[in-house]
């Protein structure tokens, strides 16, 4: 399977919608928001959000297969950092690299706005998003006990930088 990357915009929020909603139904635990919460969200939020944040996605035959976005820290102090959110892969293409892609573009994007170090939190069970966390050059320097409630369990997050001016590490398990 072929997949294409580039920068989500405007135009992108039917897609960009229906795969947020798939992949909050599929993975509740995952995210900050829900799924009750996104699906009453009109069409022009998502057209909107993609306007505001830079947003890459991986396209299969013109069908969008996976996201990834950062937003930049605003405060004159923080505007080195930007937090990469609402990752997310299509089963059909997991396991394919398809992760590392969007945040290497999302890096290099983010260096052109002179940002040094991308952040992350992702559930600390979730071994799978950390792997590909970790080859693509992130490190846990932290936990944030409870950070999420869902389906009545409390979730940890596990935090993650990657400072651009170095190469990925990536651990290559």
């Amino acid at each position: 399977m072929t997949l294409k990357f580039r920068r989500l915009v405007a135009d992108d929020a039917a897609a960009f919608r229906a795969v947020r909603l798939s992949a909050f139904k599929a993975h509740p635990e995952a995210y900050g928001s829900s799924y009750d919460e996104l699906v009453e969200k009109p069409l022009d939020h998502f057209g909107d959000w993609l306007t505001k944040m830079v947003a890459f996605g991986a396209f299969s035959n013109g069908e969008l297969k996976a996201v990834g976005a950062y937003f930049r820290e605003e405060g004159e102090k923080m505007q080195h950092r930007g937090y990469v959110i609402s990752m997310y892969t299509a089963p059909e293409v997991r396991g394919q690299g398809v992760a590392r892609e969007i945040i290497e573009h999302l890096a290099e994007h983010a260096k052109t706005e002179g940002i040094v170090q991308l952040h992350l939190g992702v559930g600390a069970n979730n071994d799978a998003a950390k792997k590909s966390y970790k080859k693509a050059g992130f490190e846990t320097y932290g936990i944030e006990p409870r950070s999420l409630f869902v389906n009545g369990k409390y979730i940890d997050e596990e935090l993650m930088v990657r400072f651009l001016e170095e190469a990925p590490k990536g651990n290559k398990e």
